[in-house]
C-alpha cells in the first residue's frame, strides 16, 4: 500500500508524538490534593454572605411563579418514571420544595 505524501508526513508525526508521550519527557506531575484546599466554615460564610442584597428578587419570584402552569406536566413525567433536571446558576431549592408543598399535596 503506498501513502502519499501528506498521509506520510502525518503518520510521522503521530508516531513522533506517540514517541515523545513513551518517552514521558510531556509528563506533569502536581502534588496538589483537594485536602490542601482550605475551606470556610458553613457558619463564616452565612455571615460574611447575610449583608448582601438580592438584586433580582422580583424577577426570580416571576419566574418561580411561572413554573407553577408546568406543575401537572412534571408530576406526569415523574409518575411515567422521567426525573427532573434543574440546572443553572443559583439554588434551585425552593422550586422542588414549591412543587412538593403544592402540587403533591
Amino acid at each position: 500500500m503506498d501513502l502519499k505524501d501528506g498521509d506520510d508526513d502525518e503518520f510521522g508525526f503521530s508516531r513522533n508524538y506517540i514517541l515523545a508521550e513513551e518517552i514521558g519527557g510531556s509528563v506533569k506531575k502536581y502534588s496538589h490534593k483537594l485536602s490542601d484546599i482550605n475551606l470556610v466554615n458553613e457558619e463564616e460564610l452565612r455571615e460574611a454572605t447575610a449583608g448582601i442584597a438580592s438584586k433580582h428578587e422580583k424577577e426570580m419570584a416571576s419566574l418561580l411563579n411561572s413554573y407553577k402552569n408546568l406543575y401537572s406536566k412534571w408530576l406526569l413525567e415523574l409518575r411515567c418514571g422521567f426525573s427532573l433536571l434543574m440546572y443553572g446558576f443559583g439554588s434551585k431549592k425552593a422550586l422542588p420544595e414549591d412543587v412538593a408543598s403544592t402540587a403533591l399535596t
